[in-house]
Parts: C-alpha cells; structure tokens; sequence
C-alpha cells in the first residue's frame, strides 16, 4: 500500500502541514498493519513456557533431571514439539520440568507447568480433571516381548502370558477389556520400572502404546524380543493443561497449524523410525 501526496492539479498548492502529518499516520499504520500485534498468551512465568514431562520415554522424551525437578539436556520429539508450540504461541523460552508419577500430570488443581506432554490419549474421564488439546498424534496398542520367548499370533494367545503396562494409562483398560488375561498383569508406576521388568524376564509382554514401544526397543534393540504386533484402538495424544486454562484455546489453533504446516509429520519421521502400520494387528 503506497501513500502519495500531490498537489491539488487546479490550484498548484501542496497539502498542508495538518493533512501531511495524518497522512503520514496513515502511512505508518499500513505499514505495520491496522491490527496491532497480539501479544504472547500469560503464562507461569511471563515470557515462558513451562512444559511437564514424565520422563523417560524413548523417542519422545529424554534428559538430565536436576534435583529441583528442571529438565537439562532435553530431547526427543515432544521436545522439540514443546518448542515449535512456543514458538507458535510468540513465547521465546522454553522450561522443561519433570513430573515423576503420570498420573500426578492427569489430577485435579493447580499445576506448576502451563503445558505438559507425555504422550497422553485423550478420554472423557481426563477432560474431567484436565483440559486436553487438539489431536497432535495418533496411535494404538502395542505389544513388545521379552527374549526367548514365542511371539503370540492372536490375542488369545497373548492372555495365556504374564502381561504388564504402566500404572494410570489407557493400557490398563485394554489388557482388561480386550486381552483378558488369564493370570494377574502387574502394573508399574513409571517406564523404566516397566522395562526394566521385561528385561530381566519378570513379564513376558508389555501392553503400552506402539510408538513408545517401538522407539524404546529401537534404542535397545538388544535388551528385548521383538514387537508381536499391535491392538487397534486409534488413540489420540493431547496436550495437558489445567482444567479451564486461559491457555487452552491458544494451544489448540497453534497445535492445528503444526499439523497443517507439516512441523509434527517432519518431527515423526525424524524420532519414531519404526513404521507401525507394518505391524500385524493381532485380533
């Protein structure tokens, strides 16, 4: 948009003093554009954005936990997810902290983070503790096998084995409602408790979501057997937030906008190696 000042072509006369300085305020708006910047959404601590973690979670979420709970050395994708939402939303700085139980991230009341990530599926019964955002990731079941031991075809054959899962996740729900085991799964707080316990032969399988699985064998390929295959149940990762955050809305256009520019298909392929979707689907 260009602003020109003429003369009056009948009389010759230039504009006026008055008339050039409206102009030229007219001229500064249209070069910044009539509507003003909005400014980046409140925050914890203004001009960051506090993210929770639930660490460690292969792919996803790695790093050094400090001992007041702040997050060094930070990688994975949902790392790099926390910064292009930043970025997103017009906030400069990013603060990792970590959260050690999962099922303190889904509670009710006052968090000590804006947003958190931890791979967590959105359901009914979280929204009514937490907000959750938009859709950033899908996934299903997955099943991954100790050493040694045949790979079941089908899901009667997997209840005959020793299963677990982490404690407070929709795997739970699944082993329960689709797998029925016919002895008792054990159930652990946190990922490496889980993996650990299927490394040393305490469990024949872990039930969890496929992509965790499949980025945590493929850091260690040589510590379990291979992944059997997965349950369909298309679940959808969501953003945390406090229930009614001021935050939620913003959080939800930037997500969208990640998914439309490409930033999370880039981010898959660059963290999750594995594709998922060659797994036999053991029904």
């Amino acid at each position: 948009m260009a602003l020109r000042l003429h003369a009056d072509r009948h009389t010759g006369r230039r504009p006026g003093p008055l008339v050039r300085l409206l102009a030229a305020m007219l001229l500064g708006l249209a070069l910044v554009g009539v509507a003003p910047r909005a400014e980046p959404p409140v925050t914890i601590v203004p001009g960051v954005l506090t993210v929770g973690l639930n660490l460690p979670s292969a792919g996803f979420q790695a790093g050094a936990v400090l001992p007041d709970n702040h997050v060094v050395a930070e990688r994975g994708l949902e790392i790099d997810f926390a910064r292009s939402l930043a970025r997103r939303l017009g906030i400069r700085e990013v603060v990792f902290v970590n959260e050690r139980s999962f099922g303190r991230l889904l509670a009710p009341g006052d968090k000590t983070w804006d947003v958190a990530l931890a791979e967590v599926t959105i359901t009914p019964g979280r929204r009514r503790n937490v907000d959750l955002s938009a859709p950033y990731l899908r996934a299903d079941q997955g099943v991954l096998m100790r050493k040694s031991i045949a790979v079941p075809k089908s899901l009667a054959a997997l209840a005959r084995l020793h299963i677990c899962a982490q404690r407070g996740t929709t795997s739970v729900k699944v082993i329960r409602e689709r797998v029925n085991p016919t002895r008792a799964p054990s159930f652990f707080t946190g990922l490496e408790l889980l993996f650990d316990a299927l490394r040393v032969g305490r469990c024949d399988a872990v039930v969890l979501d496929a992509p965790i699985l499949a980025a945590e064998r493929a850091s260690a390929p040589d510590r379990y057997g291979p992944l059997a295959g997965r349950l369909r149940t298309n679940e959808r990762y969501g953003v945390v937030l406090r229930k009614d955050s001021p935050l939620t809305d913003h959080v939800d256009d930037a997500v969208r906008a990640l998914l439309a520019n490409g930033t999370v298909s880039r981010l898959q392929k660059r963290w999750l190696m594995t594709d998922l979707r060659r797994l036999p689907v053991l029904r």
